[in-house]
């Protein structure tokens, strides 16, 4: 496949009622109908809501084995952060949301930008903001 970016594409089996889910460098397994090939307007737009649904759901952020370190290790100093600020109850509402978007960066699931590093240093954690911003940028 030529294109490198992930999404959904004409099945390359040369089924045209299905489209099929390139991840970047393979094809997957998961398969969608071709809103193009569908009968009825509703059931077109409700294939290409499956698709965009699918497709957004799947995003993945690559990164290198010295980011995914940095990225887990931010992620503890939030947790202990959290728990260590869990007396005081009103920055639970702000930490607890950080510290999990924060494991979504770990596991790749979310993205790792500079207004989240900084936020994360102010409210949750001076270290995990540290090392959240020395590690690579997904946006």
């Amino acid at each position: 496949m030529s294109e490198s970016r992930a999404g959904w594409y004409p099945d390359p089996s040369g089924n045209p009622s299905k489209l099929r889910y390139w991840d970047g460098s393979q094809w997957t397994d998961d398969y969608a109908d071709s809103p193009s090939n569908a009968q009825d307007t509703p059931a077109s737009e409700e294939a290409l809501c499956q698709v965009q649904a699918v497709d957004s759901a799947q995003v993945s952020y690559g990164m290198t084995s010295q980011d995914s370190t940095l990225r887990l290790i931010a992620f503890v100093f939030c947790l202990i952060s959290t728990v260590t600020a869990g007396w005081m109850l009103i920055p639970l509402a702000w930490m607890i949301p950080m510290s999990v978007h924060a494991w979504g960066i770990y596991k790749g699931k979310k993205p790792n930008t500079v207004a989240f590093g900084v936020c994360t240093l102010i409210f949750v954690s001076l270290i995990g903001g540290i090392l959240l911003l020395v590690s690579k940028k997904d946006a």
